[in-house]
């Protein structure tokens, strides 16, 4: 039986008394436990830059309507004296309608992180919505503890009936600022914000016969929220062409329906997007993939994050339309992924929806995106010695397509790929610190100068690099105010003179910069062979004691050097900054 909509009508003139710690300009009163709650902003005497308040207390949902404050004083709704429970059975619990310069906190009560919790909704209903041209709205400190279909949704969908909801007439929802909240047991996404479809061609909704296309979001950021026992993604942002952010989340057990294609940590789709700092680890039954970004454009970037025992890829790419931009693509970095069921990452530029039709099915290969100082370990693709043109470094890096592979070879150095992590000097496998445990790990200095980027703090927002160069991994060891200079004098002591045998050998100088040089006259005959961290052989001379041996080409990272004489081999570490 449907519930009966109670509409309530507020006085404005004092705060409540409970209610004077909270500095409240209007405090709601009269809301009902057992039927929906409909709260229109002309029947509340407020302003741009008050503060309306929620008393503590259980009621069934709250939709507000048309409430709307500026820029710079946007209106706050919060709980006060106590936490806020909502329980509804028929709908979503909480939504906005046509309301804009927003800020909802369950921040009004030091006795709770989340002062407002969501403890019931309908059946496909969301926990806290954000529709019908919302927009400009901060959303923090929400505890969704269930819901029918999402935690949060933030869109206005597309509807045949109403045009002014289509891309072409020029609503865009902006400034959502997604932080500090816990969602968790809902049976959808956890965080579901923008149309699924609509990037250029395939729209995805057809009005008789009219591509129709949901609208664009702009300066998006979802952060520092925990989102885990979801039952499909755990966060979900489509349509940001403006400056999308994903950062410094904690994922766990999500996807745990195992719906193909809607078990992701993270899937983001047509638009610029920066993901980093978020952690990821599949639950239990193992069913979340690791994350995906479909048509992102140009300059999108993924650092800092760590993904463990993803199901599929740990990052999966693909762009079913042209780049925006052909000179630059996306931007792959210092990434930490563990034992994905399928590569580290896979990289599809494949064009299935394109502008012109000659370019169905073209590969994108000469737009270069770039995979540097990721630390990948023990994936479950295993093409080492195969009869096919993928072999070691494809387990770890996957294209689709060969051209595009040989294209970036370039752009996909110094990453460590590898299935003995525990040889690599990190804190604690086992527990999932990845850290590097000392200033001797394999992951220290390791990496590539990639602050021209903008990647300039790890995982913890500690600075990168700490040392002579950067980590690599999500994590930077912080040397804990170790000078410049000491630092390289102990990468030359480790580096250089690893055993009593290796200190017959010096090369010199190791870092080297454009050029070195192996001084021991003892050698004749001596074959070198400059290797990368993937294993592949990069350079193989007849070298002449006392001349220069060049590495200008190299990108900068860490190398090994073969020495090869007629009775014996040995193996060196280099630096190439």
């Amino acid at each position: 039986m449907k519930k009966l909509l109670l509409c309530i009508f507020f006085s404005s003139f004092g705060v409540i008394a409970s209610a004077q710690s909270c500095n409240c300009d209007v405090t709601l009163t009269g809301l009902s436990s057992t039927t929906l709650n409909l709260v229109w902003a002309s029947n509340v005497n407020y302003s741009p830059g008050d503060t309306i308040c929620i008393p503590a207390g259980n009621y069934a949902g709250i939709r507000f309507y048309d409430f709307e404050g500026t820029a710079t004083d946007p209106v706050t709704f919060k709980n006060c004296g106590g936490q806020v429970v909502l329980n509804e059975t028929a709908y979503s619990a909480l939504e906005f309608k046509n309301s804009k310069y927003i800020h909802l906190t369950g921040s009004g009560d030091a006795n709770h992180n989340y002062g407002i919790k969501i403890s019931g909704t309908g059946s496909w209903a969301m926990g806290v919505v954000l529709s019908a041209f919302t927009s400009d709205v901060e959303v923090d400190h929400i505890e969704v503890a269930t819901a029918g279909f999402a935690g949060f949704m933030a869109k206005t969908d597309p509807d045949c009936n109403n045009s002014d909801t289509w891309r072409v007439n020029g609503f865009v929802m902006k400034n959502l600022d997604i932080h500090h909240n816990y969602i968790h047991n809902t049976h959808g996404e956890g965080i579901y914000i923008g149309f699924t479809l609509g990037y250029k061609l395939d729209s995805g909704r057809n009005c008789s016969g009219t591509d129709v296309y949901g609208h664009w979001l702009e300066n998006v950021d979802i952060h520092h929220n925990i989102v885990e026992d979801t039952g499909w993604d755990a966060i979900q942002l489509n349509l940001t062409h403006i400056d999308g952010k994903v950062r410094d989340n904690t994922i766990y057990d999500y996807g745990n329906r195992g719906n193909w294609g809607q078990a992701f940590a993270m899937s983001l789709g047509g638009g610029t997007y920066e993901v980093y700092n978020n952690f990821v680890e599949n639950g239990p039954l193992e069913k979340g993939w690791g994350m995906q970004i479909i048509n992102g454009e140009s300059g999108t970037k993924v650092y800092n994050n760590v993904f463990v025992k993803p199901k599929m890829h740990g990052i999966f790419l693909h762009n079913r339309h042209e780049f925006e931009d052909v000179n630059e693509g996306y931007y792959i970095a210092n990434n930490t992924i563990i034992e994905p069921e399928r590569a580290g990452v896979h990289y599809n530029t494949t064009v299935l929806h394109p502008v012109d039709p000659a370019d169905l099915h073209r590969n994108q290969s000469e737009v270069p995106s770039h995979f540097v100082n990721n630390l990948v370990a023990d994936p479950g693709y295993d093409f080492e010695g195969g009869n096919t043109w993928k072999q070691n470094q494809e387990s770890y890096f996957d294209f689709n397509e060969r051209a595009t592979r040989d294209s970036l070879l370039t752009n996909i150095h110094s990453n460590i790929m590898t299935r003995q992590i525990d040889t690599l000097g990190l804190t604690n496998v086992l527990n999932n610190d990845f850290s590097p445990a000392s200033s001797t790990s394999d992951v220290v200095d390791a990496g590539h100068n990639v602050a021209s980027w903008g990647i300039t703090f790890d995982m913890d927002n500690d600075s990168r690099p700490s040392g002579i160069a950067f980590d690599i991994g999500a994590y930077e060891f912080q040397s804990s105010g170790t000078s410049l200079q000491a630092r390289l004098s102990d990468d030359l002591e480790l580096f250089d003179v690893l055993t009593e045998e290796q200190q017959q050998t010096i090369f010199y100088p190791n870092p080297v910069f454009s050029s070195f040089r192996l001084e021991n006259s003892g050698y004749k005959n001596v074959i070198l062979q400059l290797i990368g961290l993937d294993g592949r052989v990069l350079q193989t001379v007849s070298y002449k004691m006392g001349t220069s041996f060049n590495v200008e080409e190299y990108t900068a990272g860490l190398y090994f050097l073969k020495v090869i004489t007629s009775d014996k081999t040995e193996t060196h570490r280099l630096i190439i900054r």
